[in-house]
């Protein structure tokens, strides 16, 4: 049996042993797509199989594209990532107060969760099909159970790191409201239709349900309640997606970064979405930045009810690994088996970990 035979094999009998009903694998190395892997089914006790064009939901993998899309409109001088951003929303204004009369929350600080906005306990849980489904200004109003107190600065900005979903609603509302569209247009026009991705978008369970979208599963491999899990805030988990479309994402992001000049993204852009920033130098703009030794590298992931994913990027090899299954394994995804494949996979591919 050939090595990628074994890998294969051994992927789907991992899967048996933790309880992973489906899976899909995407790997790009020296910007070529250099393995494509889907197992298991859609949904637990069906003949529904997974496909390179099954969706999962990416959670907070979201924000990596929305940052993408923020820099779309920094290079076309629509926005600028140190202006104050009061400048730019108009549905609603972030509050004056002791810490943004010292330093104003920028576009730049938002994107690296160092704005200065803490998430309240429980907010942004999953969203419950008898309510309406909010919009970022109501989020930030403070007038929903997903987020019941008006989202305000607590600490000076790029004094420290909180990660924060209250953040990304803000630019949430600015996007919508520089824009004049909702923000999963937004993003359509700015990311997904300029790079051809046919199988990305930003869904909230609601509107025009995607073809060959999975069902969720808990850690036990059961069907989760409701099917699959929706979030409120669309900036920040809104994001559905495969693995192969994944690395076309990343693979646009470390182009740019070598200096090509024919993407979406300017060599400009790249480099300060992938560079530490302020207090926290491990976090860039919509992405996390671990280093391996000398190698620089970044990663995203999301994690939520019924599914969990990981990217890992490698700017100078041009390569990434995605990672994607649908069911929730109540452990983070180095404990996982989201990890147990991207350590596989760099083996294989002679990769750092990151």
């Amino acid at each position: 049996m050939c090595q990628e035979a074994m890998i294969n094999f051994e992927i789907q009998e991992k899967m048996k042993q933790n309880g992973v009903p489906g899976l899909g694998i995407a790997v790009l190395q020296h910007g070529q797509m250099a393995w494509q892997g889907s197992y298991g089914v859609v949904e637990a006790g069906t003949q529904l199989t997974v496909t390179e064009e099954s969706l999962f939901p990416a959670c907070s993998i979201s924000k990596m594209v929305t940052a993408i899309g923020v820099l779309c409109l920094v290079q076309e001088g629509v926005l600028s990532l140190e202006e104050d951003v009061n400048r730019y929303l108009v549905s609603w204004n972030v509050p004056e107060n002791q810490f943004t009369k010292q330093k104003k929350v920028t576009l730049r600080n938002l994107l690296a969760h160092q704005a200065g906005f803490v998430d309240l306990r429980g907010s942004f849980d999953t969203y419950q099909e008898q309510d309406p489904f909010p919009s970022p200004k109501e989020l930030l109003m403070g007038t929903t159970k997903y987020h019941s107190e008006l989202a305000q600065v607590t600490y000076l900005p790029e004094s420290r790191f909180s990660y924060s979903d209250a953040g990304y609603t803000v630019v949430e509302q600015i996007l919508e409201d520089v824009s004049g569209e909702s923000f999963a247009a937004a993003l359509e026009r700015l990311v997904m239709k300029p790079l051809g991705l046919k199988r990305t978008l930003f869904w909230d369970g609601i509107t025009n349900e995607p073809a060959g979208a999975i069902m969720g599963h808990d850690k036990w491999g059961h069907v989760v309640e409701g099917k699959r899990a929706h979030y409120p805030n669309l900036s920040g988990a809104g994001l559905w997606t495969t693995p192969k479309e994944l690395s076309v994402l990343s693979s646009e992001v470390m182009k740019a970064w070598n200096g090509d000049p024919n993407g979406i993204l300017r060599p400009a852009m790249a480099k300060m979405m992938l560079t530490g920033y302020a207090s926290d130098k491990g976090v860039g703009l919509g992405v996390f930045l671990p280093h391996a030794g000398e190698q620089l590298g970044f990663v995203s992931q999301g994690w939520g009810v019924g599914s969990q994913s990981k990217l890992v990027g490698y700017p100078r090899q041009e390569s990434c690994i995605a990672v994607m299954m649908n069911a929730e394994p109540g452990k983070p995804q180095n404990e996982s088996l989201i990890g147990e494949v991207i350590r596989e996979m760099c083996k294989h591919y002679e990769l750092p970990m990151l």
